[in-house]
């Protein structure tokens, strides 16, 4: 029989991996850490300097941002800068409004994000997002998995450092799980306790009908249910 100390370490486990997120992970973490950036400088910045993993930026390059009609990494990182609330997490857009799509576009077409490949660190998720305006600055970074912050810092104050995180430790659980103890978790927990699955399956469905219904991205699934 599983422990309860086991069932709460699968079950936290369960949780950290299935996070309501609105559009494609890699470009709403990226506008996850925009927010963040903004919101420790305190006011919306007059540049943003971008530092990306090559994982990142070729997963984020050519998927849609919901609610925008656009693609890729800049409407999603001025839309973090702008509306994004990281309290919200990967649901950080929720906020979106066709004005606020109007002025992340004003913000693209001025110039004012840069966006380069990080070429120190080794992460494969690893984003580092700096906001300045006039004599401020606020950098924040995302290592490790989506919602991960390691690093804040306003200012000459660092306010979070745990910059050597890695996405083992990210990942690493108290449990060491076994197919016996997937079994009887799977076999034995209260239906009430796994309910939020059911809201993940939903989410997932309704992003699925509506990418059969209109174009978006690659159109995979429309394409493969054309023929």
């Amino acid at each position: 029989m599983l422990s309860e100390n086991d069932r709460k370490a699968i079950l936290e486990l369960i949780h950290r991996q299935v996070v309501p997120a609105i559009g494609c992970t890699e470009p709403i973490a990226v506008a996850l850490c925009a927010a963040k950036a903004k919101e420790l400088l305190g006011c919306t910045p007059e540049r943003i300097d971008v530092r990306l993993s090559a994982n990142v930026l070729k997963n984020a390059m050519g998927v849609g941002i919901p609610g925008t009609g656009m693609i890729g990494l800049p409407i999603a990182i001025a839309l973090g800068v702008l509306i994004g609330d990281s309290e919200k997490q990967l649901e950080v857009l929720k906020g979106c409004t066709p004005e606020s799509v109007k002025l992340g576009k004003q913000m693209i077409a001025e110039n004012r994000i840069d966006i380069k490949l990080e070429t120190e660190d080794t992460n494969k998720l690893f984003i580092n997002i700096t906001c300045t305006s006039g004599n401020e600055m606020a950098e924040a970074r995302i290592k490790g998995s989506h919602t991960n912050f390691v690093f804040l810092r306003k200012n000459s104050e660092v306010l979070l450092d745990r910059a050597a995180c890695s996405a083992e430790a990210v990942a690493k659980t108290n449990v060491e799980l076994s197919m016996r103890k997937v079994y009887e978790f799977a076999t034995e927990s209260p239906l009430s306790d796994l309910r939020f699955i059911l809201e993940a399956k939903t989410l997932n469905e309704n992003a699925s009908r509506c990418g059969l219904e209109d174009n978006y991205g690659h159109q995979l699934g429309k394409t493969m249910c054309s023929h």
